[in-house]
């Protein structure tokens, strides 16, 4: 596991800055949260939504009633989430697309090379010390997210109930970060700098949030959004109902790194 630990010293530095955004973000959200349960907010905020077309209140997951209602702890969460959990696909397919080309990148090849390790253990380990920092990451922001929810529930908001939806959400979109993640190794080992790979990932996450936005304003596209994992990974559609094309995003994340073993052991790496 020589590799494990060198890509986990090469990524300490990141994972730490994440980390502090996302639990700042999820606090000050926390904090914003009571003033949404005044009754003068709440008669602000029906009215406002009211006003609103269906179709614009679906393609941005604004739900007004039922476990996923904006006027809830966990709608409240799932609303803001969202966006968050866009920055966290970013993150891990930026942490993917990286991984493999990042040696050639920065010159230093030779040394990886040098090590008693062959190609396949090389996009393996790599593979599992990502994932590793991604689950730490994840851990992490459903911890802050629980901790702020005991810091500022109001009368009749259920724990219990709370951590059902949460734990539900995490999971979910978990599976969906290692599809990225898996993804960006795909891409990684077409890569010929690493300074490609910022683009590369933006590109991806916004194309598939692009389709999910599209899919909400026209009826007759409405499908397009099953191919979308960020839109099958909303939070207030997971807590409506669930995360759907589970197996099928598993297969895929397989699929991907089977590709990458295979287009990496072709590759022919610059020294």
């Amino acid at each position: 596991m020589i590799l494990f630990r060198l890509e986990w010293r090469s990524f300490r530095k990141s994972l730490v800055i994440w980390s502090v955004l996302f639990v700042s973000l999820i606090s000050i959200f926390g904090i914003i949260y009571p003033q949404m349960y005044t009754p003068e907010m709440r008669t602000t905020m029906d009215q406002m939504l009211k006003g609103l077309s269906p179709e614009l209140l679906k393609s941005f997951n604004i739900i007004s009633s039922g476990p996923a209602s904006l006027m809830t702890a966990t709608g409240f969460f799932g609303y803001y989430f969202q966006y968050m959990f866009i920055a966290a696909c970013i993150f891990a397919s930026l942490s993917g697309s990286n991984a493999l080309i990042k040696e050639e990148s920065d010159g230093t090849i030779e040394f990886l090379y040098a090590q008693p390790i062959t190609r396949v253990q090389i996009v393996l380990q790599k593979f599992f010390a990502h994932a590793c920092k991604l689950l730490i990451f994840w851990l992490i922001s459903w911890g802050s997210a629980l901790v702020v929810f005991l810091g500022t529930k109001q009368q009749g908001d259920s724990l219990g109930e709370f951590m059902k939806e949460l734990n539900r959400v995490f999971l979910g979109e978990f599976l969906i970060l290692l599809f990225f993640l898996a993804l960006g190794f795909l891409f990684s080992t077409m890569l010929t700098s690493s300074k490609q790979a910022s683009g590369l990932s933006l590109g991806i996450v916004f194309g598939f949030y692009l389709v999910g936005i599209i899919s909400g304003l026209l009826p007759n596209l409405e499908k397009l959004k099953n191919i979308s994992p960020i839109s099958l990974g909303i939070p207030a559609i997971i807590i409506q109902d669930k995360l759907h094309y589970g197996g099928v995003i598993a297969v895929f994340i397989v699929l991907f790194l089977i590709a990458s073993l295979y287009l990496y052991q072709k590759k022919d790496l610059h020294v």
